[in-house]
């Protein structure tokens, strides 16, 4: 398995760089052969990159298979995308897909411009967490129109299994049914490793999706981890349920 959303980087003290190598093993025995992560507490002004070989010259010295590989999130709020329509190309040319946080107060409406905006930089905009958001489970229709945009959809691991609630879990499988989703990531960090989820999500999928949607999920997280195109299959509206099928 590759996780393509998590917070696994170590800082420089003794007992983080214990953290990270019992984090690591506990995720190779689970199945994940390689991740992409960010600094989740930003703690210094130190390159990521930096962060990333010296946890990759870790791995190696104890001696445990897995890789990781630098990923590239943004928390996707107004002032973000006020700054990245001012400013142009932000990012790094290389990149191929970068993942959207978006905080949960805001409504979305700017993210049309936004996503727009990164694809003219031949960048693939990645949603995610959808299903926990309030707006996009008050207007699926929404997401729908990112997707038909061109937009990826990641969902949490941990929604699948109904960690974060029946509402999120319920709209996951739809955005799944719907081929509104079309990657699963964990988010798990070093403090929450051990509740690491990836494995039961696609375990879940396979028993009420079936294993053919598995594999198509676990086969585009392995292309983005790679810088490789995924496969989209053609979105469907979900429709409004209605109430006791008369109205």
């Amino acid at each position: 398995m590759i996780d393509i959303y998590t917070h696994m980087l170590p800082t420089r003290t003794a007992n983080s760089k214990q953290q990270f190598v019992d984090a690591a093993k506990h995720l190779v025995n689970q199945g994940v052969k390689a991740v992409a992560t960010t600094l989740h507490d930003k703690e210094t002004n130190t390159s990521l990159s930096l962060y990333v070989k010296e946890a990759n010259q870790t791995l190696k010295d104890n001696h445990i298979p897995l890789t990781i590989v630098e990923g590239t999130e943004v928390v996707a709020d107004r002032t973000f995308a006020e700054s990245y329509q001012r400013r142009g190309a932000m990012l790094a040319s290389n990149e191929k897909y970068i993942v959207l946080t978006i905080p949960k107060q805001e409504e979305a409406d700017y993210l049309k411009q936004l996503v727009y905006e990164i694809q003219l930089n031949k960048i693939v905009p990645i949603i995610s967490e959808p299903e926990r958001h309030p707006y996009f489970l008050e207007h699926k229709d929404g997401l729908y129109k990112f997707v038909k945009k061109g937009a990826v959809i990641q969902l949490s691991s941990d929604s699948i299994i109904g960690k974060n609630g029946k509402p999120a879990k319920k709209a996951a499988m739809q955005f799944i049914e719907h081929n509104l989703a079309h990657v699963i990531a964990s988010g798990a960090s070093l403090d929450n490793y051990k509740q690491h989820s990836l494995r039961q999500a696609y375990d879940v999928i396979t028993k009420e999706k079936g294993a053919e949607t598995t594999q198509l999920l676990m086969q585009n997280a392995e292309a983005a981890f790679n810088g490789q195109g995924i496969q989209i299959l053609p979105p469907e509206r979900i429709k409004k349920t209605k109430f006791l099928g008369i109205f």
